[in-house]
């Protein structure tokens, strides 16, 4: 973090940090702050000199035995962190587009890579899924699906077209009969499609090929070796969405998402400042087309099926390489952008968001608070549950201006056994209208049942945030829970992990 002092000749000075600047300090003062919701800092100014020091919150895994030591902690941090002891609000029905979702819970979208190499569902995908819906969720986002083979982030990502539907029909109907079983014929959960082409990150042989909007030099590390998109491609790519959307409907999907966060392509369209004379590029109304004649062609053509937006509110990367940042340089929360494009999707028939944050390449952290990091990455530079906060805050401040559209909410995993009783206390709030896990549907798929049964989760079975299902995707292996789904996936962590030498790309 970088500090400058800038010389008044008055009795008071003004400090900057590398977010801008923070505050006056009169002589003789002493200030202590907090900003940008993780630092910390002390001012002691006198005439001649100063002193600065900071006191980061620093990372501590999860070590909370009762519910009194986690909102100790949260007010430690100065966080007002929701909580309440009733969960009742979890198990209320919810309004989503035209569908009613039977509960608050969601299954956020995270790839397994075990489809066939045709991009059509595997076996471990229909257990997957099926899993999730005999554990009660009421909505199920399925995970990135590439709507063309040059998109595929991996050799065994889902890919949607004519060859695979059929495929992903069974996929749906397996879904849907597993929570019928269940439940019984009123469970009529909701099925989101999240769509995509993974851009930059895309591995369709296994090799990186990165294809992008625009040059990012903060992600981009050989940008000689990005293929940047044409407007003519992109004209082409709506088209190609539009024919996956199609399908998905054809599938039995309620809604499609056409994904729009952590750095693949739709969302690297929105942080596109420097594509110019492009329709694609540099205006806000032009950095968004993509995402707005989507939709809006989506609503005309398939008027039953739902769309959706799984949107990046925040990247955490300054002006002009990020987006829900100011144009100031600085990395501060700006969410007049993300909100616009929220209103006027709404405005063309959006009826279902879900918001995140940060580039899980960049700064996992961000979108994803956890315990352990990933093989050979360093623990981050706050307290994770201060990650917790900001993705609960964000969603917030969004669900608080659209409070008659449905917004999941997401970064819940790491709370553990503790997650029900922040995610209620959020919706009571209004800050959100889901509660979405990934991670711990993953760990967990059956959290919602056991809730419903005994009012509270087993320990034994919570996810850890020890972030071995993604060292599993990274290692381009089959990804599960290796810890709580150990039957399946701890001989895949082995084989990519052998306990000597370097991991093996599957």
């Amino acid at each position: 973090m970088g500090f400058h002092d800038f010389e008044n000749s008055g009795p008071s000075r003004e400090v900057y940090v590398d977010f801008g600047l923070v505050t006056t300090v009169k002589e003789g003062s002493t200030v202590i702050m907090k900003n940008n919701s993780y630092h910390i800092l002390f001012f002691r100014y006198n005439r001649l000199s100063y002193k600065i020091e900071i006191a980061m919150a620093s990372y501590e895994p999860f070590g909370f035995l009762t519910a009194e030591d986690l909102l100790k902690k949260a007010e430690e941090l100065g966080m007002d962190l929701p909580f309440q002891e009733s969960i009742d609000v979890l198990f209320e029905e919810i309004r989503v587009g035209s569908r009613t979702a039977p509960n608050r819970f969601a299954v956020q979208p995270m790839e397994g890579f075990d489809a066939e190499f045709n991009g059509a569902p595997g076996e471990l995908a229909l257990r997957r899924y099926a899993r999730y819906a005999r554990g009660g969720n009421g909505l199920i986002w399925f995970e990135a699906t590439s709507v063309i083979e040059e998109g595929r982030s991996n050799p065994r990502q889902m890919k949607l077209d004519a060859n695979t539907l059929d495929g992903f029909k069974r996929l749906v109907e397996k879904t849907r009969n597993a929570a019928h079983q269940e439940f019984g014929s009123k469970q009529d959960i909701v099925c989101i499609l999240q769509l995509t082409h993974s851009g930059r990150y895309s591995r369709p042989d296994g090799r990186l090929s990165p294809k992008a909007a625009c040059i990012n030099p903060i992600l981009d590390r050989s940008p000689g070796d990005v293929h940047v998109f044409s407007d003519d491609e992109l004209n082409i790519f709506q088209d190609v969405f539009l024919d996956a959307a199609r399908m998905a409907y054809k599938a039995g999907f309620d809604g499609v998402d056409i994904k729009a966060c952590h750095g693949y392509l739709l969302h690297d369209l929105l942080s596109a400042h420097t594509r110019e004379g492009s329709r694609y590029g540099g205006s806000f109304k032009n950095r968004i087309r993509f995402l707005t004649e989507l939709c809006e062609k989506i609503r005309e053509e398939i008027p039953d099926l739902m769309c959706a937006l799984r949107l990046n509110a925040y990247d955490g990367l300054a002006f002009p390489y990020g987006f829900g940042v100011p144009e100031d340089g600085s990395k501060e929360i700006d969410l007049s952008e993300p909100k616009e494009l929220i209103r006027q999707m709404i405005s063309l028939g959006c009826g279902l968001f879900n918001i995140t944050v940060g580039i899980p390449q960049y700064n996992p952290h961000f979108s994803r608070p956890f315990d352990r990091p990933l093989k050979g990455a360093s623990n981050p530079p706050e307290h994770p549950l201060e990650g917790v906060g900001r993705l609960i805050n964000i969603t917030g401040e969004i669900q608080a201006e659209f409070s008659e559209t449905p917004i999941v909410g997401t970064g819940y995993s790491w709370l553990r056994q503790y997650f029900p009783h922040v995610g209620a206390a959020v919706i009571s709030r209004g800050k959100a209208g889901l509660v979405g896990l990934g991670r711990s549907s993953i760990a967990y798929p059956d959290a919602p049942k056991d809730l419903m049964d005994s009012g509270s989760l087993d320990q034994d079975k919570v996810c850890i945030t020890c972030s071995r299902c993604t060292d599993l995707m990274r290692a381009g292996s089959v990804s599960g829970c290796s810890v709580r789904d150990r039957e399946i996936y701890s001989r895949a962590y082995k084989l990519a992990f052998p306990k000597k030498g370097k991991p093996l790309v599957m």
